[in-house]
């Protein structure tokens, strides 16, 4: 399993810095967010497991993005991102942070050792999703929460029809997906013909090979499309 990616997000330099350090002395992998704005990026294009969501910059922000997330307005972000609110200890404030969406509500000053087993409970439950959501196929990591796709941690830009053939072919890397199977996968609409499919995997493969990640998507005439060649694969 790949190490924890928390994201702290947090107006609060000292208390994003603290936490930050001891989370990274403890293996996690961190990023940091200090507005709503940066907050969404980084959900949008980093494999984000836990969301520390603190106070920024204006009292309703850290809230407003949690209702959007949970309303699903972020289209890259997953509605169900795990996350742990941190704010004022009060019956309302809490209540207010549960209504919102967060799977758990910490006051500001809690101790760290607390917020460490709030974090194994919350990944404790949501392992699952942990664990399925991240594709690696070798230096291809492809995270389906996040629609996010990075070849040795550089991002790669997709379109959606993009991000779908890429997610249908990673679930099985070698084997040969008929144009057929990969139209059911982007869906949604029955017109979608041979030449569509064609075209967007031909970019999809530019786009791959860009991030010089080799060669990706091979085709099988008369077949279909894979993502590696079974000899390729790791």
């Amino acid at each position: 399993m790949q190490p924890i990616s928390i994201l702290i997000a947090s107006a609060d330099d000292s208390q994003r810095d603290f936490i930050t350090q001891q989370l990274d002395a403890d293996g996690f992998t961190v990023y940091e967010a200090d507005s709503a704005s940066s907050a969404v990026a980084k959900l949008a294009t980093q494999a984000i497991d836990v969301l520390l969501l603190g106070d920024l910059a204006k009292p309703a922000d850290s809230p407003a993005l949690l209702r959007e997330i949970r309303a699903g307005q972020h289209t890259r972000v997953h509605p169900g991102q795990p996350t742990i609110t941190l704010g004022a200890s009060d019956d309302l404030t809490t209540l207010r942070a549960y209504e919102t969406g967060s799977d758990h509500h910490l006051p500001t000053d809690s101790a760290y050792v607390i917020l460490r087993a709030v974090l194994a409970s919350v990944v404790r439950r949501t392992l699952h999703d942990v664990t399925s959501r991240h594709l690696h196929i070798g230096e291809l990591h492809i995270d389906t929460g996040a629609c996010s796709v990075e070849v040795a941690g550089t991002p790669v830009r997709t379109s959606r029809i993009e991000f779908d053939l890429l997610a249908k072919l990673a679930s099985d890397p070698t084997k040969v997906f008929t144009k057929n199977e990969l139209k059911r996968a982007i869906g949604r609409d029955s017109s979608y013909s041979d030449r569509t499919v064609d075209s967007h995997v031909c970019r999809l493969r530019t786009r791959l090979a860009n991030t010089n990640g080799g060669a990706w998507l091979p085709s099988t005439w008369g077949r279909g499309y894979s993502l590696l060649r079974a000899e390729e694969r790791s």
